[in-house]
């Protein structure tokens, strides 16, 4: 195993005080304390990052759907289908406590 890498930082007398208590509470090194906090912290910068892609990723591939079935809709031959569709987008949300405005889904999408 590698030495472990030093790292310094500078905090109140307040917080070194409160995190040596944190430590003690634990029964545990500070240095092992704020080593599971940091630790703690980088996998979640790790997940937050890697779930930011993941949304961004979904959301382009929903507008695309969205335009796509609201083009199909508009060329259909039963020139109202469109118009229905949306009025049941409408009552979905309202049933599910979403809000629907143009932003967000309304009949001016394509």
């Amino acid at each position: 195993m590698t030495r472990p890498k030093s790292l310094q930082v500078h905090v109140s007398i307040e917080l070194a005080d409160r995190v040596r208590s944190a430590a003690e509470r634990r029964d545990i090194s500070v240095s092992e304390w704020i080593r599971s906090l940091l630790q703690q912290a980088c996998d979640e910068d790790d997940l937050k990052a890697g779930l930011s892609a993941w949304v961004k990723r979904l959301n382009r591939q929903s507008v695309f759907t969205m335009v796509g079935v609201d083009a199909l809709l508009a060329g259909h031959a039963d020139h109202d289908l469109r118009e229905r569709a949306h009025q049941a987008y409408a009552r979905k949300c309202k049933e599910l406590g979403l809000s629907q405005n143009a932003n967000e889904g309304g009949s001016d999408e394509a």
